[in-house]
């Protein structure tokens, strides 16, 4: 394994995306068996992971992933059918392959306490033709097995021996002369360096047979690129109705790929001793047309972050440089500093589009967890995904995907009724679970809703009250999304039998601390019968965000700009007292009044004839933060607080200014509550 310890992270990684690939496969596969495309889409991915753990040198996968690909291709070829029996253990073989890689990240192999040798065996077993049923899995032992099947490597030689013989080359060259379809001779040189030579191969293979080219032979043959026993160079023999510069564009969309070379091959028929003879005749093809090709290139996430750390510097100094020139009025300089501003935005921009990702890779984990959940469960559900696409930073997917986890944990055990109850109910007998993203202003909204029974706002106030978060009378004059939020407490729960999913009063206590570590939001809207929604918002980055600099009593503070609404000047006389509460009204909306030297414990006028206001949006609701001074705009690097001062809610972090003091970043959200 030590010489291919460079290649492990890039093993890794792809055989993620493979693994994916296959987990959304068998989820399509399980709404339609005879899916064509699916099981060759799941077939391929087992080839690759196959390949790539044999060149890595983890024999326990590559056995595992070729068991599983060869009952694939039984099924390919008609032999045998898929049923629920089978997927069970397709998807049991990918819950093995995934334990199997995480061994590779955690300890740099893929042995795991699981004996996979009877699954290993099932496979064998379905793929020869056998029903196996899930309750008499284990009736035949590995040792039995072993003497029926032959090796691997005995079944390599004879597929090898029966697909590429010189007869079979020519017989299918001489029916593609017949129906006049174009033979080609293909050259596929790699680059230099390339790592996991045979998986770009099979990418190579794939994308021709995606344009409808056959390849009947290849030099090395299919067995040494597989097992990477070749250098840089492949060379292919074809056949397909598809044009020269089709196939070239192809293989070149393929990375890492140095050139490629598309001969045509021309077959004249010739009678010789009674025998047709195949004579091949190259003909050298014009210089090709160059495409462009997208490359991408893998990045240390270490380096992302230095990058980033570097790009902070860069607008503390810029803002640093442009508080001397105001002081000293140094006008000359002006033009270069609004260039260098152009540049060091622009900069920002694109270091700030490197750490984004689709918030797809949270999201493709959750519908093989809605599968085994509503089997468990004995619930059917439409899992309905939407904005994928949606990008956000690096940081956040990292950390939300536990969240979400319970969210949906949650909509399908609380929320979503039984079939029965659904009919009675009039509701159709498939519950409806929706998960979505979507950028919204300068931040991600996040939303899982369900059209299940909805939260029970009695129940919840009941037991606020027995928990003494609540009197009697002040929940009677309680808003809906404040009830809501008591779920978030730790231990609150009004499921009365605890579930191995939920019913502990764990879990949504930990949704709100992560959103909030975040710098987010979460809200909840619910109705009796029809449903409930947890929305999510949270920032594009938590790395540099545009934020206005207040004062109150002379010191500065940050209010990001993605929460705020508005900022006006206010007298004393437009202050309104509101059950005990001081509130402002603009165009006909009441937004409560919070002076932040009160909130600070400063010693301040408390009722100043002019006041400035800057108006936040938390959730659904607007509130008003008075202060002394707005300073304006900037561009500001949020740096965190530390741990000693992890239990000061009402600052979410700091950021260094331009003049080297330092603004404390207000958290509105604490700040309101």
């Amino acid at each position: 394994m030590s010489e291919f310890n460079e290649y492990l992270g890039v093993f890794i990684d792809e055989s993620k995306e493979y693994i994916q690939l296959l987990n959304e496969s068998l989820l399509e596969l399980e709404k339609n068996t005879d899916d064509v495309e699916q099981i060759n889409k799941a077939f391929r991915a087992l080839h690759t992971l196959k390949g790539m753990a044999g060149t890595m040198g983890f024999e326990h996968l590559a056995k595992l992933c070729h068991r599983m690909e060869n009952y694939l291709d039984a099924v390919r070829s008609g032999k045998v059918t898929i049923s629920s029996d089978e997927l069970d253990y397709l998807f049991g073989g990918l819950d093995l392959i995934e334990k199997m890689l995480q061994s590779i990240v955690n300890k740099g192999n893929d042995e795991i306490e699981e004996d996979i040798s009877q699954i290993v065996e099932i496979f064998e077993r379905i793929a020869a033709g056998e029903k196996v049923s899930s309750k008499k899995v284990a009736e035949k032992t590995t040792e039995i097995i072993k003497e029926e099947i032959k090796t691997e490597k005995e079944i390599g030689k004879a597929k090898i021996g029966e697909l590429f013989t010189q007869e079979v080359i020519k017989d299918v060259l001489m029916e593609a002369a017949k129906k006049n379809i174009p033979a080609y001779h293909v050259i596929v040189n790699l680059q230099e360096g390339t790592q996991l030579k045979s998986a770009r191969m099979y990418m190579v293979f794939h994308s021709l047979e995606e344009i409808g080219i056959e390849i009947i032979n290849s030099i090395p043959p299919v067995e040494d690129i597989e097992n990477e026993n070749f250098d840089l160079t492949v060379e292919l023999l074809c056949v397909g109705n598809v044009s020269q510069e089709k196939i070239y564009e192809k293989v070149m969309n393929v990375s890492e790929i140095k050139s490629v070379v598309v001969k045509p091959l021309k077959i004249e028929k010739e009678e010789e001793e009674g025998e047709k003879k195949v004579e091949q005749k190259e003909k050298n093809t014009e210089e090709q047309k160059k495409v462009k090709v997208t490359q991408t290139v893998r990045v240390d996430i270490e380096k992302l972050d230095n990058l980033m750390n570097l790009m902070g510097e860069l607008v503390i100094a810029r803002s640093r440089i442009a508080d001397i020139l105001k002081k000293y009025n140094i006008k000359e300089v002006d033009e270069s500093l609004a260039q260098l501003s152009r540049i060091t935005l622009d900069l920002q921009n694109v270091v700030m589009k490197v750490r984004m990702v689709p918030i797809e890779f949270v999201f493709n984990r959750f519908p093989r967890m809605v599968r085994d959940l509503s089997k468990n469960l004995g619930k059917e559900i439409n899992f309905i995904m939407e904005g994928e696409e949606t990008e956000l930073d690096r940081t956040f997917v990292e950390v939300i995907g536990d969240p979400l986890v319970h969210l949906i944990r949650n909509a399908i055990d609380h929320g979503i009724e039984s079939k029965e109850e659904r009919i009675a109910l009039g509701k159709p007998p498939v519950g409806t679970v929706k998960l979505s993203a979507r950028h919204e202003g300068n931040n991600v909204v996040i939303e899982v809703e369900d059209d299940g029974r909805g939260m029970n706002k009695e129940k919840i106030i009941k037991k606020a009250i027995e928990k003494g978060l609540i009197t009697e009378e002040k929940a009677l004059t309680l808003p809906d999304e404040k009830v809501f939020e008591f779920i978030f407490l730790p231990g609150f729960s009004t499921k009365e039998q605890v579930s191995e999913l939920s019913g502990r009063g764990v879990g949504m206590d930990v949704v709100k601390n992560t959103i909030d570590s975040l710098n987010g939001t979460v809200s909840i809207e619910s109705k009796p019968g029809k449903g409930t929604k947890v929305t999510i918002r949270l920032p594009l980055t938590l790395a540099i965000i545009q934020a206005l600099l207040v004062k109150v009593n002379n010191y500065v503070y940050a209010i990001p700009i993605s929460i705020i609404d508005s900022t006006l000047i206010i007298s004393s006389e437009d202050i309104k007292v509101v059950q005990n509460e001081e509130v402002i009204v603009i165009r006909g909306e009441v937004i409560p009044i919070i002076k932040l030297w009160e909130v600070f414990g400063m010693e301040h006028e408390q009722n100043p004839h002019e006041m400035n206001v800057v108006v936040v949006k938390s959730g659904a609701k607007k509130y008003g933060l008075a202060v002394d001074t707005l300073i304006g705009q900037e561009d500001i690097v949020i740096k965190s607080l530390g741990k000693v001062f992890s239990d000061v809610k009402i600052f979410s972090g700091g950021a260094t200014l331009g003049d080297g003091s330092i603004a404390l970043i207000l958290d509105i959200t604490n700040i309101v509550e």
